[in-house]
């Protein structure tokens, strides 16, 4: 069971993708163990700026945020505006540029942190600090550097504070909605089903076809002419069974509908629903090469604005549900959470970085 501090768990994203995420809390470059109280986390961290649920927000940390976001923010004045000498402490239209700026790294560091208090109370990480977090990205970006020229490596060839950052906390989120779900959530069927008939839109689709298919291996030597033998049988009103019995091809029949291109998930049919979109009933197409394979189809239906079927949408349904849960729960914590004033205030921290 998940051991919340205030409220149950009910829900998290589907569609997780597994990524393992290694770090070890509590030491610093030297192997001196500098966290795990407030005291450590101020002299390893340096000047504290916020407390969020008695974390620690480091002058590093949040200064990273806000050199992330500041473009953000001058991009909404005049050039004018912003090369002025104390553009960041101007009240503009009744509000300062760095009180703007610190509502959006507050806010990002609330989403963070409570993905890392959920990874916690998960058993996915023990504690650590934004200290450790760069120590880890020093390791990483040495082990890349280490490869021989050889090797290939998928990614950035090293990462800097930013970046890092970034890759951890998403990574940190697929794998707290990963395990909320495997430890909590509960999507019923019935919920499933309502939310199925009450946004049709949802699961609606403009075209949908059904066709007659085959496909033979390329690899067999008379493929071709088998192919070509299918499609006159076809044209000619032979039935599926005088087919298979007379050429020993098996017909499938499918169903293909715009919806699975709009959803992004036609993948490797994308070409044959390009194929079978633009049939009219009865009509043959082939034979063609695809994916190793010489294939033929025939158009036996077409229908516009249909729906898909339920059972076809159920587990995409099912997901998202999942994940407008999870965000409602995030959204709650991140609302709950409590911030305390640290050492710096973030006027400070930002005045300092921006305008030197």
């Amino acid at each position: 069971m998940v051991r919340s501090k205030k409220w149950p768990f009910r829900a998290a994203v589907g569609m997780i993708l597994t990524v393992a995420l290694v770090l070890v809390p509590g030491c610093g470059k030297d192997g001196q163990e500098t966290s795990g109280t407030a005291e450590g986390s101020r002299k390893a961290e340096g000047d504290i700026v916020l407390y969020l649920d008695g974390s620690p927000v480091s002058a590093e940390e949040y200064g990273m945020l806000a050199q992330k976001f500041s473009s953000q923010i001058t991009m909404q004045y005049t050039t004018d505006q912003v090369n002025q000498e104390d553009f960041w402490e101007t009240e503009i239209d009744g509000e300062t540029p760095y009180s703007r700026l610190a509502d959006l790294v507050e806010e990002q560091l609330r989403e963070n942190y409570v993905l890392k208090d959920l990874a916690v109370e998960l058993d996915l990480t023990e504690d650590y600090t934004y200290g450790d977090l760069m120590d880890s990205m020093e390791q990483e970006n040495e082990e890349r550097s280490d490869l021989s020229d050889d090797v290939i490596s998928y990614g950035l060839s090293s990462y800097d504070a930013a970046s890092y950052y970034q890759y951890w906390y998403s990574n940190l989120e697929t794998r707290v909605t990963e395990a909320v779900i495997r430890q909590e959530v509960q999507v019923s069927e019935a919920d499933c089903r309502e939310y199925y008939e009450e946004n049709p839109q949802a699961s609606a689709y403009e075209l949908g076809v059904s066709i007659l298919y085959a496909e033979i291996p390329e690899s067999d030597p008379d493929a071709w002419n088998t192919a070509r033998q299918l499609c006159a049988a076809l044209e000619s009103g032979a039935s599926e069974e005088e087919i298979q019995e007379a050429l020993e091809v098996s017909l499938k029949e499918l169903t293909l509908t715009s919806y699975d291109t709009q959803a992004g998930m036609s993948g490797v049919y994308q070409n044959r629903w390009e194929i079978a979109s633009g049939l009219s009933a009865g009509q043959v197409y082939g034979p063609y090469e695809d994916q190793g394979a010489v294939c033929v189809m025939q158009c036996t239906d077409r229908a516009e604005n249909g729906q898909v079927a339920f059972e076809e949408m159920k587990s995409q349904i099912e997901r998202y549900l999942q994940a407008q849960k999870a965000q409602e729960i995030i959204k709650n914590r991140t609302e709950e959470m409590e911030v305390e004033s640290g050492t710096v205030t973030p006027k400070e921290v930002i005045v300092s970085l921006m305008q030197g």
